[in-house]
């Protein structure tokens, strides 16, 4: 089993589709890096796994993930921006 899985994310500002159905399962010790141009959404995955915010559609799921008292995951990971 995965110890972060994304099944189907997308992710809507308005009539913007900002993310549009991200499958993505990442293994434990596993190093994941999102590159693109600007605008392309990696900084919108990286908040929507983070619990920064909500997706519009699909599932993220840390099975191995620590929970709180209303069940939402409480996930061990960081990250950063980059300067220019």
């Amino acid at each position: 089993m995965a110890y972060l899985q994304l099944q189907g994310i997308e992710k809507f500002f308005g009539d913007h589709r900002a993310i549009k159905g991200i499958d993505l399962n990442i293994q434990q010790g596993e190093f994941v890096v999102f590159v693109g141009p600007s605008g392309c959404g990696k900084s919108t995955l990286l908040r929507l796994i983070a619990g920064l915010g909500e997706a519009s559609a699909g599932t993220i799921d840390w099975p191995d993930a620590a929970h709180d008292a209303a069940g939402a995951a409480l996930p061990s990971l960081s990250f950063v921006f980059q300067e220019p």
